[in-house]
């Protein structure tokens, strides 16, 4: 059972083809992160200034695979959000950016 809606981003489904090897362990993450997404995830902020990161979450697959993704409740309070896509979506979203390889996922553009 999960506690939040899924919404899917179209670089993040594009990934999960790319990355059917692990599917089932992404997928395993998925619904974990729906059921509670504060739990085990961290938020992101970027030390380097060039990427904006504010308001987007980060959750393991595996030791070198993340899924980036953003809460509707949460993202709405950080106005510097440049990922929320969490108008007209209820409060108990998260929108799934992207997943893959650490330095890819986190490169989001």
């Amino acid at each position: 059972m999960t506690d939040y809606n899924a919404v899917y981003e179209d670089k993040f489904v594009s990934n999960l083809r790319r990355y059917s090897s692990i599917r089932k362990n992404i997928k395993r993450r998925v619904e974990r992160v729906l059921s509670d997404p504060y739990q085990n995830t961290e938020t992101l902020a970027d030390a380097s200034g060039k990427l904006n990161l504010r308001g987007v979450r980060s959750a393991r697959v595996d030791r070198k695979f993340r899924i980036i993704f953003v809460i509707c409740e949460e993202c709405r309070n950080i106005p510097e959000c440049e990922y929320c896509f969490c108008e007209g979506l209820d409060s108990k979203t998260v929108v799934f950016l992207t997943v893959g390889p650490h330095d890819k996922a986190y490169a989001l553009k």
